[in-house]
């Protein structure tokens, strides 16, 4: 499969992703328990109780880390559509074992680990797949339209954005193919702009997450204070002593760029 829109390996879509499989499974197992021999969910018997608030914690916590992984993974190496099934498989094996190892000590009744991981598999299995399906499929779409140049009707030059303060109120719009560079300042970004030829920039008290997520997908991280439109870059130094980028605009020092985005912006130069 082709590499997939970067918008499905943002921060917030998959943090979201997770908190959405959370309520999922919430309503499934209410639906699902009449018909399970080994569930034990309940928050009024107090061994029961704790074991139920440990399994949600620990997978909780568990997706919440293998997201990080996806990001990184993706951001190194890219992840097209069989690296994400996998992926998600892999999540399914691992989350049913932490279930039956708790519940192996959670119930007394003498179930056996035969009996047990099947059905195990069989119920996480359907937890993560439905809100995966669902998720994927919207971020995937969602994906696609955001993604520079990739609607013929309209164009990324002149694609209008704006970009909001901390309190939601929109500070500035523009055309994306005008954005430059943005530098995060303590509690401030300043957004670098082209107007009528001359470099411009305005500064927004806003975050760089913000930024981020107000241009989600037209707009690249290089580092921890700078975001770069990779579309401007006209040189790449690669250097791993001496990493920055260099905009084909007139008068616009090097930007640096971390080497924890180095693979990133390499990949996206190459394409």
């Amino acid at each position: 499969m082709n590499k997939l829109p970067d918008y499905m390996f943002t921060r917030k879509f998959l943090f979201l992703t997770v908190l959405f499989i959370v309520v999922f499974s919430i309503l499934f197992l209410q639906l699902y328990s009449p018909f399970s021999s080994t569930y034990w969910f309940t928050l009024r018997e107090s061994h029961e109780l704790i074991g139920t608030i440990t399994m949600y914690a620990f997978s909780v916590l568990f997706l919440f880390s293998s997201k990080v992984l996806l990001m990184d993974l993706n951001r190194r190496y890219g992840v097209g559509g069989w690296g994400l099934l996998l992926f998600s498989l892999a999540e399914v094996l691992i989350i049913s074992i932490i279930y039956v190892a708790i519940t192996m000590l959670v119930r007394q009744d003498g179930i056996t680990l035969q009996g047990l991981f099947p059905r195990a598999l069989f119920c996480i299995f359907l937890i993560l797949v439905i809100p995966y399906t669902i998720a994927y499929l919207y971020g995937y779409a969602h994906g696609l339209k955001i993604q520079p140049g990739s609607s013929p009707a309209r164009p990324q030059g002149t694609l209008i954005v704006s970009i909001h303060d901390n309190k939601g109120n929109i500070k500035l719009s523009l055309r994306i193919m005008d954005i430059l560079y943005a530098v995060s300042e303590d509690n401030y970004v300043k957004i670098f702009y082209e107007q009528d030829g001359v470099v411009r920039n305005s500064m927004i008290r806003t975050t760089a997450k913000n930024i981020e997520d107000d241009l989600e997908g037209l707009i690249t991280r290089c580092h921890r204070s700078y975001l770069i439109n990779i579309a401007k870059v006209r040189f790449f130094n690669n250097d791993r002593d001496n990493l920055y980028v260099i905009l084909d605009q007139e008068g616009i020092n090097p930007i640096p760029v971390s080497r924890s985005y180095r693979d990133t912006i390499a990949s996206m130069l190459s394409k």
